[in-house]
Formats: C-alpha cells, sequence, structure tokens
C-alpha cells in the first residue's frame, strides 16, 4: 500500500497536500472558496473547454448548494477542477435531461452533481485525476447525503467515465447547449463508488488485473482523513453550504454524515 504525504504536509488551506508518484510531484487539495481559488478554477475550465471548441462562459456554477475542489501543484499551476452540485430541486442537467432525471427521482435516489471538471493536459497525472474524483464522492455522497451522482460528459469520453469510474449511461445522447455540443447523461452509484475506494485505494498494483482508476484512489486512512477534513470545511459556521430546497443542510448525526455509505444506509433529507 502506497503512502502519501497527507497528512504530514497538510498546508494551511488544504484538504489534502501528497506526493503524486507518476509526475514525483507534491500536489494540494482544497475547497476553492475565496474569489481568487474560483476565479483560478473558472479560468481552468475556460481554458480546458476552450482548446476543444465549447462555450467557456458561466461554466462554473457559484452560490448555495455547489462546493467547488481544486488540485494545484503546491505553489504553482492548476491542475484540474471539478464542481459538486446538490440540487434535490433542480440539477443543470434537467435542462438536457428532464424526464431522465425526474425517472432517477422517482427510483429514490437522492441525486448530485459533476459541473465543471477539467484537468490540464501533460500537467494531471491518472493518480492526480483519481483523487480529486475521491474528494468528489466524499462531497457528494456521505457528506451532503445523496445517493447517487450525475454528470454530463460528451459521448467520446463517455467510456472513459464507464470503465475508469464506475458511471453508466442513462438516456441517449442530447445537445447540451450551456456548453455547446453533444453530451451524455452518466450516473454513479456513491455507495458502490466508495466502497470500491476503500476496497481497492492506495493499491496502484492492482490496476495488473483491475484497469480503473480506484486503485488509484487515496487508500481507507488518508481517505478517512479526507473525509474528515472536507466535512470541517463544508460544515464549518462560517461556510455552512445551503440547499436549495430547505434553505440549510440536514443536521445530520456524525455517524450518518461520514458512515452512512459503509452500511448503504441514506440519510434522512427533508422533503
Amino acid at each position: 500500500m502506497t503512502t502519501c504525504l497527507i497528512d504530514a504536509l497538510p498546508g494551511e488551506d488544504s484538504l489534502a497536500t501528497f506526493l503524486d508518484g507518476p509526475s514525483g510531484r507534491t500536489l494540494s487539495l482544497r475547497l476553492a472558496e475565496s474569489p481568487s481559488d474560483l476565479g483560478r478554477a473558472e479560468a481552468l475550465v475556460a481554458r480546458m473547454y476552450a482548446r476543444m471548441g465549447y462555450r467557456t462562459e458561466g461554466l462554473l456554477p457559484e452560490g448555495p448548494g455547489y462546493a467547488t475542489l481544486l488540485l494545484s501543484e503546491a505553489g504553482g499551476e492548476d491542475l484540474g477542477t471539478v464542481t459538486v452540485g446538490s440540487g434535490e430541486e433542480f440539477l443543470r442537467a434537467e435542462e438536457s435531461y428532464p424526464d431522465e432525471i425526474a425517472a432517477l427521482r422517482r427510483e429514490g435516489r437522492s441525486l448530485c452533481e459533476f459541473n465543471a471538471l477539467a484537468m490540464a493536459p501533460g500537467l494531471g497525472s491518472p493518480s492526480a485525476l483519481a483523487r480529486l474524483f475521491h474528494a468528489a464522492l466524499l462531497a457528494g455522497g456521505p457528506l451532503l447525503g445523496h445517493t447517487d451522482a450525475v454528470v454530463e460528459v460528451t459521448p467520446v469520453h463517455a467510456r472513459f467515465y464507464e470503465h475508469q469510474l464506475g458511471f453508466v449511461k442513462v438516456g441517449t445522447p442530447r445537445s447540451c447547449q450551456r456548453v455547446g455540443t453533444n453530451s451524455n447523461l452518466l450516473r454513479v452509484d456513491l455507495v458502490r463508488g466508495l466502497e470500491r475506494a476503500r476496497e481497492n485505494g492506495g493499491h496502484p498494483e492492482r490496476r495488473a488485473s483491475d484497469r480503473s482508476l480506484f486503485p488509484l484512489f487515496f487508500n481507507p486512512r488518508e481517505g478517512k482523513i479526507l473525509e474528515e477534513r472536507l466535512s470541517e470545511r463544508l460544515f464549518s459556521p462560517a461556510r455552512l453550504l445551503r440547499s436549495p430546497r430547505t434553505g440549510s443542510w440536514p443536521n445530520l448525526p456524525e455517524e450518518e454524515r461520514s458512515g452512512w455509505y459503509r452500511s448503504g444506509h441514506r440519510p434522512s433529507v427533508p422533503t
């Protein structure tokens, strides 16, 4: 099992500071809260989308119910970002997939959404992407209390998400007006995703038989540290995320916020 520097070099505002084995660089993962950090995340998304000819305006959602993660080289360049959006009432994906989202909710699924995902080519490694997604799964699942996450990706990228991160397709490709290209709606089971992270995270050697990114996730001990730090930030008095539906997140007991997914228990969410 590999050892990261998650608690040896925490950094003042860092959720995790770790050594990225493939590149040999020290990377820092944090919750983007300041205007400066949010601006950097938005600039990275715009730069990556512009390279592919997509629209670049209004890509980074902000406000109550959104949490943006930013992955950077310690003291250097930004490598990746993703925004976790929690909305029992409305998700951006509903603009193109209203019927599919409604059907998932009728199945009893509590949905969050991954938006504005970008990784700088040539800078981010598979292990860096894996750890960024590990934080996103934790934010959407045990901390904000959702069972599943959805994401819109271009059809050419859908296979990567399916094979590397356990997503499944929902519906057929549609036009995404926000970005100006076709998209596939994908869904991932957060409970199962985090189970796979605990089973295989921190074991890169297992990629010989498991070609997904899960062996590159944080190991269980590091994942627990990351979950605790992320919980402190998301539920701090200074930054209490608010639900679009109720105005405040449910005051879940610690055992439900941080441990519900281990037993498959779904925490109650206000209606």
